[in-house]
């Protein structure tokens, strides 16, 4: 389950993961981020990942999906997380991927929102 967090304005978009994520919920974020770079253009965001939980494989068949039809429709990505492998899999794919993707530490979330908002052109 997912949910968009209220700091979110204009082409910055922070969400919340929580415990594991469905299919469904692609079915409904999907959508959202479409319409949201029609309306915007590219978005940076912000990914609170301390209570994820792991994904049905649909939705990493369907994350997958979504991310290759939008390679260059995302500026920058902030990480928030406190699991090992989430700062290992930044470091390891932010040189592969044409977004700027960065891990923060839970305690670090104020410092994430402001990476993420000071974005050139966002």
């Amino acid at each position: 389950m997912y949910r968009v967090l209220d700091e979110s304005t204009g082409n910055v978009v922070g969400i919340q993961v929580d415990g594991k994520l469905t299919k469904d919920d692609y079915g409904v974020l999907i959508p959202y981020f479409e319409n949201l770079i029609n309306e915007c253009g590219p978005l940076n965001l912000l990914c609170d990942m301390t209570r994820f939980d792991g994904m049905e494989i649909e939705a990493f068949w369907e994350d997958f999906k979504f991310g290759i039809r939008h390679l260059g429709d995302f500026k920058r990505m902030a990480i928030i997380g406190d699991q090992t492998w989430l700062e290992w899999l930044t470091k390891v794919f932010n040189p592969l991927v044409k977004t700027e993707v960065k891990y923060f530490p839970p305690q670090e979330m104020n410092d994430a929102w402001a990476w993420v908002k000071s974005s050139p052109e966002g």
